[in-house]
């Protein structure tokens, strides 16, 4: 810090000096960060796989970490829960029945009348419209990619109603939504976020719901739905009301397991 006061010169001779409150500073110059440690990372995913893994490893943390979430079921069967991460079960489930009924017509609309009102249909929507229109009258994949798929452009073609319309573009968010974690009790689904940096978004949390809910129905569990975070419950989310815990809390746990 320097008691002189810098002429108009030197302000502008490459910014060695800057003023903050009246106090005169000098910069040395800007130096790159050397490296990249835990309180540079921003991923989610990467404190998840450090942290979150191991403890829903252990029933013992499986048991912890469903308690903190105030899901309700026993102790016993927290512990035995199966903990998936960055999954896609409903997709995966439903891909799996779509390749046993494809090519077989009775089947395919069995698999139809089944699946529209999990995914929020009416129960004969679109069979001949929306769903057997594969090449060949076959069944059509919701969340194929590009023009396989529910794409907009199919969709606004063949859907006059724009209640159904938006009820089958949800179809495709939600079989395309990926799961953080998710634990499977013999009685409940907790689909699980995780946010690190960000706070959570309203898009996704919703997209997140119609995902777990058609899950736990299709798994006939009940559904429950909770968050990780970074900090405290930010006054400004007070609306999304969802059970929480706290990325220390958990590397706290993890370190006396």
């Amino acid at each position: 810090m320097s008691s002189e006061s810098p002429d108009e010169e030197d302000l502008q001779r490459g910014g060695s000096w800057q003023i903050f409150g009246g106090v005169i500073l000098s910069i040395t110059g800007f130096g790159p960060t050397t490296c990249f440690d835990w309180a540079v990372n921003r991923s989610e995913r990467t404190l998840q796989v450090r942290w979150l893994v191991p403890l829903l490893a252990e029933a013992d943390g499986r048991a912890w970490f469903l308690r903190c979430l105030d899901c309700a079921c026993g102790t016993d069967e927290a512990g035995a829960a199966a903990a998936y991460h960055f999954a896609f079960p409903l997709r995966d489930l439903f891909t799996s029945n779509y390749y046993r009924c494809r090519g077989k017509p009775d089947l395919s609309r069995q698999f139809i009348h089944y699946y529209n009102p999990l995914l929020g249909l009416p129960e004969d929507f679109g069979v001949s419209e929306v769903w057997l229109t594969a090449p060949g009258g076959e069944l059509r994949h919701p969340a194929a990619p590009g023009k396989a798929g529910w794409h907009e452009g199919f969709l606004q073609q063949r859907i006059q109603d724009d209640q159904l319309l938006a009820r089958a573009r949800d179809v495709a968010r939600t079989l395309r939504t990926e799961a953080d974690a998710v634990l499977i009790t013999t009685s409940w689904v907790v689909l699980v976020e995780c946010k690190y940096k960000g706070g959570p978004a309203s898009e996704q949390y919703e997209r997140h719901l119609l995902m777990g809910r058609a899950l736990a129905a299709r798994l006939s569990r009940g559904f429950h739905f909770g968050m990780v975070v970074e900090d405290e419950r930010d006054d400004r989310f007070a609306r999304l009301h969802f059970p929480y815990v706290r990325w220390c809390d958990i590397a706290a746990k993890c370190k006396e397991m």
